[in-house]
């Protein structure tokens, strides 16, 4: 798309008149047509590739401004990483098992890392939302053995359109979609953030990385331009915290706690 809808008057917006007010538009785009939110996408110049500037969206089935094609990574060999995880110990289960009606514990020294077990079970629920109404438990560990959450998963999963006051101050499992990235830095690097926001990070929730966590993101993500992370699906394991404003801000305490689909364009 090279144009978008800004949501705040409803006129439409160019790729240039966005590079030149980034603050203003960024969470505030929608699909002219199919009215999904949208994010801009830098222009890309090199050997392999040339792309101008524009906008993307996961537009609804048979949306005529899809000019773009997204690919999960799901669609890549990358999706077969978890069959490359030795066999864990009979107390706990392949993260391919989630499928099964109870599924057994995940997690911990002896069975799937956490980041693994988080990553199955956002392919799932981008699949199927409500796949965690079946019933299945969940264990999750930390490398030490201690246990972070248990019980039934439909009790401990959020989607970021569900969050309310009740989620506050404990450990849940919160997933959604990132529709815009933000850095903030200051003049004392120890200080930046990297907001992931959901969509209008006024009002709508957001994942706060603070400067040390976006180098381990980086790391562990093998990132190049966190840019990347506009449209990806996201799941965490963290906890809640509301502004005065009344916005709600996820909060995590290492990088493996947190897990993507990301989306390539083509």
């Amino acid at each position: 798309m090279q144009q978008t809808r800004y949501l705040s008057d409803n006129r439409l917006i160019s790729t240039a008149e966005y590079q030149t007010a980034a603050e203003q538009y960024r969470g505030l785009l929608l699909c002219p047509l199919c009215g999904e939110k949208a994010w801009f996408i830098k222009e890309v110049s090199s050997e392999n590739i040339n792309r101008a500037a524009c906008f993307a969206a996961h537009h609804q089935q048979g949306c005529e401004a899809a000019t773009l094609r997204l690919n999960t990574e799901d669609d890549t060999t990358d999706s077969n990483k978890t069959d490359k995880v030795r066999e864990p110990s009979a107390r706990y289960a392949p993260a391919g098992l989630w499928q099964s009606i109870k599924a057994p514990q995940l997690g911990g020294v002896d069975g799937y890392d956490v980041s693994t077990a988080l990553r199955q079970l956002l392919s799932h629920l981008c699949r199927n939302r409500d796949f965690a109404n079946q019933g299945q438990k969940i264990q999750l560990l930390t490398a030490a053995g201690r246990e972070l959450i248990a019980g039934k998963l439909a009790d401990y999963l959020v989607h970021i359109n569900d969050i309310s006051d009740k989620h506050l101050q404990a450990l849940y499992i919160f997933w959604g979609q990132i529709n815009n990235v933000n850095e903030r830095e200051f003049e004392n690097p120890v200080d930046d953030e990297l907001w992931l926001n959901t969509g209008d990070y006024r009002k709508e929730p957001s994942v706060f990385i603070d400067a040390d966590l976006r180098y381990s993101l980086i790391r562990r993500f093998k990132l190049t331009d966190l840019d990347a992370l506009s449209g990806a699906d996201f799941i965490l394991l963290g906890h809640a915290g509301k502004s005065p404003q009344g916005k709600f801000t996820l909060h995590i305490a290492m990088s493996k706690y947190i897990a993507f689909r990301l989306y390539g364009v083509s």
